[in-house]
């Protein structure tokens, strides 16, 4: 996306505000090397910093100096001079071969690095130096160019871990409130709820993503030999309570990488640190690898007597009788969900199956997931956007940071509680009100562009309350799986409706899927499937 020409001071404004939220909620953690950086911010010309922040901003860490163009920093080389002076540029700074290779122009790089290959190109250029451990001032490479490198690019990374409290969001957050492209709730910002409460905590984090970019690496390359080592890493850190998540994903994916590389040991440490799923599905697979099927059926055991989310008890029902069959006993029958099947022949016609379904049904809309979570967001938009400490650490959230943790009731019953006391008409009127007066704000489970308050309401209106409090318990008790699975169509028509999972040729119904037609049939909500078959005349 292109963004249009901004003030001058527009980037640097927005790095004035997080600067000055983070000082507020996290002075007292900020290190020695983050202090002096913003000493050196505030000392120098406002111009240069524009400057510095636009480097920031693009990819680096390098960048020729002549080449730098932004219209609010009418003089580029007296602004990084200043920032130079300052010591937050490094002029002429030492690299390897292959990063200049990468910074400049093939046939520049071509010249001082493949003089007798002059049509080589710079992937082979970059590979052929990749190896190469010379690191010396761009200058000694034979380049007259000036090279030119931020120096506080860590300093800058910590504020705005602190600011957002991940490493995903940047200040382009604050460009695309202002465009109007996102709109988000308003919450407490105070420091009493900030999430990082020791500086150990901010290091770990930052730690980890470094090693789960170094995973993604290696997962790129497929260089398999260095996963080992990547494991002994991730495995070695002692992470806070509220890292601990963040650590089992991590070991849960190295894992299992480790598993399909032939490394069962490895792989049963990683997963054993936790039973964060998949972690005791791969435990028991590995057991099933390795011919120990008695230690197999005490996982699938442990598992079925309590599964932690919908995919390990699809897990258990999927491998328990391959199981039971090793060790000769008898095999296991399960109740087949209460589904209502219908079949359809259509004439093939132009467009997805969906949205023939919805012409041939008639009274249909075709919204999956974003109908029944829209009433679900509005209905619990208190709950969702709580004022709970520690899940809120920036204006641009559009959930809490805690939303698919396993306490996230829990930690909002003073919100929940009411709410189940409400009566229905409340709670229609509710879901009005909160259309009319959130309508564009964030929220991760309306997605206002695809929804009309009509449909709503429409649907609102054929379930009873007793049904969208049985939804919505079983949405959460796992709102991340759980939040996907629902039938493709509503279709409605007065005091009657439906709702219809449409599956074309071939196709058939996902665990998740089969997870949210068996909820209907439990609390008595119309839903059937539709199989469609493509004939040369229909026959509906």
């Amino acid at each position: 996306m292109t963004l249009p020409r901004v003030p001058d001071n527009y980037y640097l404004d927005y790095f004035v505000r997080l600067i000055d939220l983070v000082k507020l909620r996290y002075g007292d953690l900020l290190c020695a090397a983050d202090r002096q950086f913003l000493q050196a911010i505030e000392q120098t010309d406002p111009v240069a910093v524009r400057l510095l922040i636009r480097l920031y901003l693009r990819k680096g860490p390098c960048f020729v100096s002549a080449k730098l163009r932004y219209h609010e920093v009418p003089d580029c080389a007296a602004a990084a001079a200043a920032l130079v002076a300052q010591g937050l540029i490094e002029a002429d700074p030492a690299v390897y071969a292959w990063q200049l290779i990468d910074l400049l122009p093939i046939a520049q790089s071509r010249q001082l690095f493949s003089p007798d290959d002059p049509r080589c190109r710079k992937t082979d250029l970059i590979t052929r130096w990749l190896a190469d451990e010379t690191l010396q001032p761009c200058s000694a490479w034979g380049l007259s160019e000036t090279i030119i490198q931020p120096t506080g690019a860590d300093s800058y990374r910590r504020l705005q871990l602190l600011y957002f409290g991940n490493e995903r969001q940047t200040l382009t957050e604050f460009v695309l409130e202002d465009l109007g492209l996102f709109q988000y709730e308003s919450y407490s910002l105070e420091r009493s709820n900030r999430l990082f409460q020791d500086a150990d905590d901010i290091t770990t984090t930052l730690a980890l993503s470094d090693l789960a970019d170094d995973f993604y690496r290696i997962c790129d390359a497929k260089d398999w030999s260095a996963l080992a080592d990547l494991a002994a890493q991730v495995l070695a850190l002692v992470p806070s309570e509220r890292l601990t998540r963040r650590w089992y994903r991590l070991l849960n994916r190295i894992g299992y990488r480790l598993e399909q590389a032939g490394d069962l040991d490895l792989a049963e440490t990683c997963f054993s640190t936790n039973a964060q799923p998949p972690a005791r599905e791969r435990l028991a697979r590995i057991a099933f690898k390795r011919g120990q099927y008695q230690d197999c059926l005490g996982q699938l055991q442990a598992i079925g007597s309590g599964p932690i989310c919908a995919e390990e008890s699809a897990f258990y029902r999927r491998f328990i009788n391959r199981v039971l069959g090793k060790l000769g006993q008898a095999k296991r029958t399960f109740p087949v969900p209460p589904l209502r099947v219908t079949r359809a022949h259509w004439v093939r016609g132009p467009g997805s199956v969906e949205e023939q379904a919805c012409e041939q049904l008639g009274d249909a809309v075709w919204l999956e997931n974003a109908l029944p979570l829209g009433v679900f967001g509005l209905l619990y938009w208190p709950v969702i956007f709580a004022d709970v400490p520690g899940v809120w650490q920036h204006p641009f959230q559009s959930a809490p940071t805690d939303l698919y943790d396993e306490d996230f009731c829990a930690q909002r019953q003073t919100w929940l509680a009411p709410l189940a006391t409400h009566t229905r008409a409340q709670w229609r009127n509710s879901l009005i009100e909160g259309w009319q007066t959130k309508y564009g704000l964030a929220n991760p489970f309306v997605h206002w562009s695809v929804l009309s308050l009509e449909v709503l309401l429409a649907c609102f209106d054929a379930l009873t309350q007793a049904q969208w409090l049985g939804l919505s318990e079983h949405l959460f008790t796992d709102l991340r799986r759980h939040r996907a699975g629902f039938p493709d169509l509503f279709q409605y028509h007065g005091d009657n409706y439906c709702f219809i999972e449409i599956k074309g040729p071939g196709d058939k119904l996902q665990d998740n899927q089969i997870n949210w037609l068996t909820q209907f049939a439990r609390l008595g909500i119309h839903a059937q499937v539709c199989y469609v078959r493509y004939d040369a005349q229909p026959t509906l």
